[in-house]
């Protein structure tokens, strides 16, 4: 699900900000975009007096073939977080948690950039009134090329501090607590069973660099959690964004995503590809797991 704001409906709303979403009103898979964030020269002039960087890649237009200075790259990151409470999204934000951010291309002076946000995990915390979320970042300029990427979590008030922990597992990915329904619910998959009937071993996921294991003997699932004795047989990896489209998204593309290498496969390829069926399998029911579905 794709949240836009426009400029105009931004314009249009009574002073002050729009009102703030609650830990309970994030989703894993919602995007949230928004109008363009321009950088023109004085911005970046006030941000260098302000940070004290005043290199001249980022002050003279000397320095450049088309007499653009360079925008400072923690500018871009900054712009997210005005980005963000511009649309309304700050008021229960307790605290900005760990943020990852990369540059991938240069912002010049003068260009644009529009931000898109994407939930990738939602956690209620064991005090219950509060939850963490995760989100991922992609930044682009005004041609569409991607700038920045960014991952950050924030700490966001809940609206109740009920434990509804049990109703939200099915996105609750990677915790231990999901990976065991799961594995319950493959308990009754055919398709799982079949394609590892004559299996022995185990199968890993990792979303970003949180592992889940599942430990697997013809054809039923024995354990799952974070670690087995012998390790995983194979783990195939991807960052939380990828995983969170794959649950969520509204078809199973797995096999297309691996194809556009999207998932990195560590360990035994080998029994990777004997058990891409089981995997499809898996993926399956971890989306009806994330929909609600029985």
């Amino acid at each position: 699900m794709t949240t836009s704001v426009s400029q105009d409906a931004l314009d249009a709303k009574a002073p002050g900000p729009p009102p703030s979403p609650y830990f309970e009103d994030f989703a894993v898979g919602q995007v949230f975009t928004g109008p363009a964030r321009a950088f023109p020269a004085e911005v970046v002039a006030r941000f260098a007096e302000v940070s004290g960087d005043r290199a001249a890649l980022h002050t003279d237009p000397a320095q450049s073939a088309d007499g653009r200075p360079l925008v400072h790259g923690p500018l871009g990151l900054a712009g997210f977080f005005g980005w963000h409470h511009d649309l309304g999204l700050s008021g229960h934000v307790e605290a900005a948690l760990d943020t990852h951010w990369d540059y991938v291309a240069p912002i010049r002076v003068g260009d644009s950039v529009t931000y898109e946000m994407t939930v990738t995990r939602t956690r209620r915390t064991s005090a219950l009134r509060n939850g963490i979320v995760g989100r991922h970042v992609v930044v682009r300029n005004q041609h569409g090329a991607t700038v920045q990427i960014g991952q950050t979590a924030a700490l966001v008030t809940a609206r109740e501090g009920v434990d509804d922990r049990e109703a939200r597992r099915g996105q609750a990915f990677p915790t231990v607590e999901w990976a065991r329904a799961l594995a319950a619910r493959l308990a009754d998959s055919t398709a799982f069973a079949r394609a590892t009937g004559t299996w022995d071993g185990t199968i890993g996921l990792r979303f970003g660099a949180d592992p889940v294991l599942f430990r697997v003997y013809r054809g039923r699932v024995l354990e799952a959690g974070t670690r087995t004795p012998d390790g995983p047989t194979f783990v195939v990896a991807a960052p939380d964004v990828v995983w969170a489209r794959l649950f969520t998204g509204p078809v199973n593309d797995f096999t297309k995503r691996t194809m556009r290498d999207e998932f990195t496969v560590e360990g035994s390829a080998y029994e990777y590809l004997r058990l891409t069926a089981a995997i499809v399998a898996l993926v399956d029911e971890a989306r009806a797991f994330a929909e609600g579905r029985s």
